[in-house]
């Protein structure tokens, strides 16, 4: 391909086909959300997800409860070893 035509932002697969992580807690605002009546579209316009996801959550709503209450969250202290070890 001739350099005139080579294009330096990405394509449109690339950038489809990018993932965002969403935690936990933005997935259980999602349900709360639409439990409260709210349109998919406006929660995704305003979360910047994709509608599917949207759904899949909803879908899902039971599955993520369940495991948010059985996530119990573990603190990690550190210690300072002795020299001789």
């Amino acid at each position: 391909m001739d350099e005139k035509y080579k294009s330096t932002s990405p394509s449109v697969m690339q950038v489809r086909n990018q993932q965002k992580t969403v935690s936990t807690k933005e997935k259980l605002d999602i349900i709360r959300q639409l439990r409260k009546g709210e349109r998919i579209v406006d929660i995704c316009c305003n979360v910047r997800l994709a509608h599917g996801f949207a759904r899949t959550v909803h879908g899902n709503a039971d599955g993520i409860k369940e495991t948010a209450q059985s996530v119990t969250q573990v603190f990690v202290c550190t210690t300072k070893l002795p020299q001789s070890f």
